[in-house]
């Protein structure tokens, strides 16, 4: 009898036990009451002065190009100008010891910047925007592309029944992702599942080193980040779910083309590899009942794009003919799955793709018009140790001149 009560017992702990997981993996409840409690700990006060408590970002692609990996570098050479830190962050001592652990700080990030020149009265002289066109919210985009990029990458996220849901996880890939991965390491064609959501995937091309994941313990740290962020503005998650889509879409690392550089976000890869402005194909998908050729082609285009950021250099440069026959594949799919409309898929499948050589060029900066702005971007980029405008232009920087924008250009 007491053998049997304890097997009772035993069966009735670990049910509960399961259901207890099976509860917190779909609701992530216990998560969100603890990852938000941490994210208020992780703060940042900016004092007069330099801080002693500060760390820099280390090599990511966003980090780079924004300027903040560069900035212990950029502020010993202008130290070594003359110049002096009037004002600094510091860090708390959670954030500090988050920061130590090797985890990205959680902030709410920007998804364009460039470089501003102000004038003595705050007027702009110069302004580089870097994505040139983004989505500024939600809102903004075409529910089509919303439900596509979920089909493909993310299919729990934007639940409303489970709005505490923890957006860095997604269990049934995420253990199939671990299952496959020992068949990887043996069969070498074998391509096995990703266990990535779009959380995690910001946090690889944005802050990971060279935007790839090269072990499981960056894995592990792109998880952590993208967990905390979630909860960064408290246990509710679903407008930073909404926000993780925006935030993704601005920031699709699509390759490169000549004379331009990086090609990063929705709105520059259709410009830039199909000649197509965002406006246009955001008036088109957004139509409904629109299932006209031109609408046809706009989602098969985006779709590409979306499928494309997997691989960037060698869809869009080396071999665009596997990414046209991966992208019919995907048109296939989700009419299947109900995503798009048999109608839509017939007449995307019957339109070719063809990618632009050089669509884009780096805004042309006259020397008259931009005189005075082009001798202030110059002499800065002589300031700053910087090899070419190119990079000068893509730093999160603004600079405050004692000239009067209005007499100059008198």
């Amino acid at each position: 009898m007491r053998v049997r009560w304890g097997l009772i017992f035993t069966t009735v702990i670990l049910t509960a036990g399961a259901g207890l997981l099976l509860w917190e993996m779909r609701t992530s409840g216990m998560q969100a009451k603890q990852l938000s409690s941490i994210a208020k700990t992780l703060t940042t006060n900016v004092k007069s002065g330099p801080s002693p408590w500060i760390r820099f970002p280390e090599q990511g692609p966003y980090d780079r190009r924004l300027g903040y990996s560069r900035l212990p570098a950029l502020l010993h050479q202008l130290q070594g100008r003359g110049y002096g830190i009037s004002a600094q962050a510091r860090f708390s001592p959670a954030l500090l010891d988050w920061v130590a652990l090797g985890l990205f700080p959680p902030y709410m990030e920007k998804d364009q910047a460039g470089l501003r020149l102000l004038d003595h009265e705050g007027e702009i002289i110069f302004n580089a925007r870097h994505p040139q066109r983004i989505y500024a919210r939600f809102s903004e985009i075409p529910p089509l592309i919303v439900a596509s990029l979920l089909a493909i990458e993310n299919r729990e996220l934007l639940d409303a029944n489970y709005p505490k849901r923890n957006p860095a996880i997604e269990w049934d890939r995420l253990f199939r992702a671990i299952f496959e991965f020992p068949m990887g390491i043996v069969d070498k064609d074998h391509n096995p599942s990703g266990g990535s959501t779009l959380a995690t995937q910001l946090e690889k091309v944005r802050h990971s080193p060279d935007g790839i994941t090269r072990s499981v313990q960056e894995k592990l740290r792109q998880v952590a980040s993208a967990s905390l962020r979630a909860y960064f503005k408290g246990e509710q998650t679903m407008e930073m779910q909404k926000r993780i889509v925006v935030r993704y879409l601005n920031s699709l690392p699509l390759a490169a083309v000549p004379r331009f550089g990086e090609v990063i976000g929705l709105a520059a890869g259709l410009k830039a590899w199909y000649g197509e402005q965002l406006d246009h194909v955001n008036h088109l998908l957004g139509t409904p009942g629109s299932h006209d050729n031109e609408m046809a082609l706009a989602y098969k285009q985006v779709l590409s794009l979306l499928l494309a950021q997997r691989r960037p250099t060698e869809f869009l440069v080396r071999n665009p003919k596997a990414l046209f026959s991966l992208t019919d594949a995907y048109l296939r799919l989700l009419a299947g799955q109900g995503v798009i409309s048999f109608d839509l898929r017939d007449r995307a499948l019957a339109l070719p793709l063809r990618l632009e050589a050089s669509p884009m060029r780096v805004p042309f900066y006259g020397y008259q018009e931009y005189k005075t702005a082009n001798t202030l971007r110059t002499q800065l980029a002589a300031l700053l140790g910087l090899d070419s405008l190119y990079d000068l232009d893509r730093l999160d920087l603004t600079v405050e001149t004692t000239l009067d924008d209005k007499t100059q250009q008198g």
